[in-house]
């Protein structure tokens, strides 16, 4: 099984590569308000959906139900029977949510502090200087998200926030202009081990690019990630936490290439090499 997360991991946006002078062959895999937005390169394409007619591809997103559905990963062949979005609280097998995830999902909530609770606390430390006045979501009922500016965060008072929020299970992550809470009961991790004992899958291989991708990549039999977001910074400051992962030696859309050249020999071979 090829277990992966999606933005800035497969799939890049039209900001991510516009500043990158990308020099090979691009094609749209996400349509949102009458333009395009999100590209992969054609050899990534062309290995993705290699991959995904002949071993278990699962993509694996924080997207909301509704942002994953605007992925156009058919159009190109690339075909999947199961699909995990809202950072692992929702498994959609062959279009229809999972029920019998759904309700584990819902049973786990007492161990973790309720949204309300931590919107109200995170509130006390975000200010328009920071954070954009208009943005703020619960998405799915699941997690919370806001746009930010990265270079006028309150080090200090967010890595505060950040201890406190976990002392409460949640988890707090930034991913590019977004900061995202999640409910530790909400991981991708637990949705791919889901998915894994359900069909009997010997070897899993996991791609990401952040925080709230390591427990997924940790517990796989193969990791790879991009040169680029939260992974590498960490990996770039000698944390051994991350030793275990296989990071790209290209960074941006190219390193989308990368993962998937990775993949498909790992994959093929049958073990972890």
């Amino acid at each position: 099984m090829f277990a992966s997360d999606l933005d800035q991991t497969l799939i890049y946006s039209y900001r991510s590569i516009i500043n990158e002078k990308v020099e090979v062959q691009t094609r749209p895999v996400e349509w949102f308000e009458d333009r395009y937005i999100s590209y992969m390169t054609e050899s990534a394409l062309a290995k993705l959906q290699q991959i995904s007619r002949e071993f278990l591809f699962v993509p694996v997103t924080t997207r909301t139900k509704l942002q994953y559905q605007r992925i156009n990963f058919l159009e190109y062949n690339i075909s999947y029977q199961y699909a995990v979005t809202s950072n692992g609280g929702t498994i959609f097998y062959n279009g229809i949510e999972d029920q019998d995830w759904m309700r584990k999902i819902s049973a786990s909530k007492d161990n973790c502090l309720e949204a309300e609770d931590l919107i109200s606390r995170f509130n006390e430390i975000r200010h328009p200087s920071w954070v954009n006045p208009d943005s703020g979501k619960l998405a799915d009922d699941l997690f919370f998200y806001c746009l930010i500016e990265r270079e006028k965060i309150p080090i200090a008072e967010l890595a505060a926030f950040k201890l406190w929020a976990s002392d409460k299970n949640w988890e707090l992550s930034i991913q590019g202009r977004k900061l995202y809470l999640v409910p530790m009961n909400v991981n991708k991790n637990a949705a791919v081990q889901y998915i894994r004992a359900k069909e009997g899958i010997d070897l899993v291989i996991a791609a990401g690019d952040s925080l709230l991708d390591l427990d997924m990549l940790k517990a796989a039999d193969f990791a790879v990630a991009p040169a680029h977001g939260e992974l590498y910074s960490l990996y770039s400051q000698r944390n051994s936490d991350l030793e275990m992962i296989r990071f790209t030696e290209k960074s941006g859309i190219k390193a989308g290439e990368e993962i998937l050249d990775c993949v498909d020999g790992t994959l093929s071979q049958g073990l972890v090499v």
